[in-house]
Order: C-alpha cells, then sequence, then structure tokens
C-alpha cells in the first residue's frame, strides 16, 4: 500500500480497463491511499475534485464526480454523480445521480436518480427517479417514480408512479398510479389508479380505479373497479367484470357478464337482468316513473315522482329507491312482491314544512303479466316520514298504489 498525491495534470488508467467495463478513462485530480497492484488495484481512501480509477474498497468523497472502473465496497459521495461500471456495495451519496452498470447493494441517496443497470437491493431515495433494468428489492422513495423492468419487492413510495414490469411484492404507494406488467402479490395505493396487466393476487386500493386481468384479491376503488375475471372482493362506487363465478360485488352499481355473480348493490346488472320500466300513481305519489332491474327472485328500482295531497298541499318532488324480492305464484305470470323502499322528498315551494323530507316505505302486492312484456299490479303498504334535521318523526300514512309494468 502506498499513498499517492495526484497532481493536477492527473493519472490515466490504462485503456484495456476502461474497455472492459465500458468506462472512458479519465482524469484523476484527486489525494489517494491505494494498492500497489496494476491489474485489480484497490483504492482505500480518496478525497478531490473528482476521481476515475478501479476499485474502491474503502471511502471516496469527490466534489464533482467519482467514476469506478469495476466495483466499490464502502462509501462515495459526490456533488454531482457517482458512477460504478459493475457493482457498488454500500452507501452512494449523489447531488445528481448514482449509477451502477450491473447491481447496487445498499444505501443510495441521489439528488435527482438511483440507477442500476441490472439490480438494485437496498434502501434507495432520489428526487426523480429511482430505476434498475431488472430487479428492485427493499425501500425505494422518490418524488416522481420507482421502476423495475422485472421485478419489484419491498415497499415503494412515489409521487407519480411505481412500475414493476413483471411482478411486484411487497406494498406500493403511489400520489398517482401503480402498474404491474404481470402479477401483483402484495398491495397497492394510489390517489388514482392501480394497473395489474395479469392478476391481483393481494390488495388495489385507489382513490378514482382499479384494473386487472384477474382479480384474486380484493380491489377497493372510490369510482370504478375493473376486472376481467373476478375471483375475489370488488368494492366501490361502481364495479365491472366480464366473469364473476367465484367473485363478490359490493357497489352502487354493479355490472357482470356471469349469471353466476354475487352481487350486493343498488343496482345488479348481469346476463339475465330483465330491464323494466314501470308507471304508477297512488294515494300519496300521484305519479311515479321508475326503472326495475331484476334477476330472479332479487329486484332492485329507482324512480322519481310527484307527491301531491296527503302530505303537502302544493306538488313535491321524491326520488325512490326500493329493493325487494319477487316470489313466482304462478310461473311467468303471477308474482308476489314483498320490498321495501327509501323516499327522498323535497317540498319546494310548500309553506309551513320543512324543506325535504325522508320516508321508508315497506310494500306487498300482486303483479300479474298477461303479456310477456307488458303486466300491471296493485301494491299496499305504509309510510313514514321524518325529517332529515334531528331525525324526527313528521307523519304517517297507509300507501296504496298501481301501475303498468313495461318490457
Amino acid at each position: 500500500m502506498f499513498l499517492s498525491v495526484m497532481a493536477l495534470a492527473g493519472t490515466i488508467f490504462s485503456p484495456t480497463h476502461a474497455q472492459v467495463y465500458g468506462l472512458k478513462k479519465g482524469k484523476n485530480i484527486s489525494l489517494s491511499i491505494s494498492s500497489q497492484k496494476t491489474n485489480n488495484r484497490r483504492t482505500y481512501f480518496n478525497l478531490g475534485l473528482l476521481s476515475n480509477y478501479q476499485n474502491l474498497n474503502g471511502a471516496s468523497i469527490n466534489i464533482i464526480s467519482d467514476v469506478v472502473h469495476q466495483k466499490t465496497a464502502g462509501f462515495q459521495a459526490s456533488g454531482f454523480v457517482n458512477i460504478v461500471g459493475n457493482r457498488s456495495s454500500g452507501m452512494q451519496v449523489a447531488g445528481l445521480a448514482n449509477i451502477s452498470g450491473i447491481r447496487s447493494h445498499g444505501l443510495r441517496i441521489g439528488g435527482l436518480f438511483n440507477i442500476s443497470g441490472k439490480s438494485t437491493y437496498g434502501v434507495q431515495f432520489s428526487g426523480i427517479g429511482n430505476l434498475a433494468g431488472n430487479n428492485q428489492k427493499g425501500l425505494m422513495v422518490t418524488g416522481l417514480m420507482n421502476m423495475g423492468s422485472v421485478n419489484m419487492s419491498g415497499m415503494m413510495i412515489s409521487g407519480l408512479a411505481n412500475i414493476a414490469g413483471n411482478e411486484q411484492r411487497g406494498v406500493a404507494i403511489s400520489g398517482l398510479t401503480n402498474v404491474t406488467g404481470k402479477d401483483m402479490k402484495g398491495i397497492q395505493l394510489s390517489s388514482l389508479m392501480n394497473i395489474a396487466g395479469n392478476k391481483n393476487k393481494g390488495l388495489q386500493f385507489a382513490g378514482l380505479s382499479n384494473v386487472s386481468v384477474i382479480n384474486e384479491g380484493a380491489q377497493i376503488g372510490g369510482v370504478v373497479n375493473y376486472s376481467g375475471d373476478n375471483k375475489g372482493l370488488q368494492l366501490g362506487f361502481a364495479n365491472v367484470s366480464n366473469q364473476c363465478s367465484k367473485g363478490l360485488q359490493i357497489g352502487v352499481l354493479n355490472i357482470s357478464g356471469d349469471s353466476c355473480t354475487r352481487q350486493v348493490g343498488l343496482i345488479n346488472l348481469k346476463p339475465q337482468t330483465r330491464t323494466q320500466v314501470i308507471i304508477s300513481g297512488g294515494n300519496l305519489s300521484k305519479t311515479n316513473v321508475a326503472v326495475r332491474f331484476k334477476n330472479n327472485l332479487i329486484y332492485t328500482q329507482l324512480g322519481a315522482g310527484m307527491i301531491l295531497g296527503e302530505l303537502t298541499e302544493k306538488a313535491s318532488v321524491a326520488g325512490i329507491y326500493r329493493t325487494g324480492l319477487a316470489f313466482p305464484l304462478i310461473k311467468n305470470k303471477l308474482y308476489l312482491n314483498t320490498d321495501i323502499g327509501y323516499c327522498h322528498i323535497e317540498t319546494l315551494s310548500n309553506t309551513d314544512i320543512p324543506d325535504r323530507l325522508y320516508a321508508i316505505q315497506p310494500r306487498m302486492g300482486l303483479e300479474y303479466n298477461p303479456f310477456k312484456k307488458i303486466g300491471l299490479f296493485i301494491a299496499g303498504g305504509y309510510s313514514w316520514e321524518r325529517t332529515y334535521k334531528n331525525n324526527q318523526a313528521y307523519s304517517k300514512h297507509p300507501i296504496v298504489e298501481a301501475g303498468l309494468v313495461f318490457f
């Protein structure tokens, strides 16, 4: 081992080493402690303006850049960039970027980027991106994007996106989106969207939407969840799947191309769903128009109506949702319908009455279908009206309705 003080002119390494590892020969403007070997020279301590040498086994601190042709084991710090031709092990800190030709192990802190030609294992922090040509494993935190061309595992935190070309394992948290080219076997959390190019075998949680070809885990989305084949849970405002024989959809609107789908929601649509239009009137709601979605025994119904007379002197409007069961008494002809409804009432220009009320309305009735696409029904029940403010009882009425069913 010997101490060498580099002059400003610098020392240039042989072209052989530079060509083998793809790094150009360069100037060394530094003070270093190195071994005497020429073929596999190791530097144990390096301090300077910019450096260019074979191997680091220790510490190197440079104002501009630190270029190592082969391997590092220890601590690298530079004002702008650290470059390692082969493998870096230890800690790298750079104002702009840390770059490893093959792989890196340990802690890397880059002002803009941390880049590995193949794999990264350990902890990475960067302002813009952590990128690996193959795999990333460990903790990755960046302002914009974490990306592994093949697999990513561990915890990924980014402001914009986490992208795994093949498979993701672990937890991916992103400000906008998480994308996995094939299988996702962990957790994806984002404010906008999560995408699994093949299977979701974990949890996808997004403020807007989740997408997967096959869902074998859980999709929880603020707006919509989509899966080509849902074998797990979809929970969101709207859930869509082409197949869903082993899965469950829970939401306001559930749509499935599979007749065996299990659905819990306000509107449930699948191949055998009959969409029907209902026009009716009664003692409380004088005129009503509704759309009913009927699946064998279970149906849901959305409608609007005008209330006049028993509850308000002037016309009021109401929005009504019902869910119930239709028991066949005579197949395809006569049904016993039982349902319960929620009715929101806007009293409009009526005075001496709350601006809005709500009502709970259970009903029971008979529906007769003399023709394939036209039927008629009569139903009776009770309505309890209450105020939204303080949830106080306001009034109650028996209800009788009759009408026509189309389609």
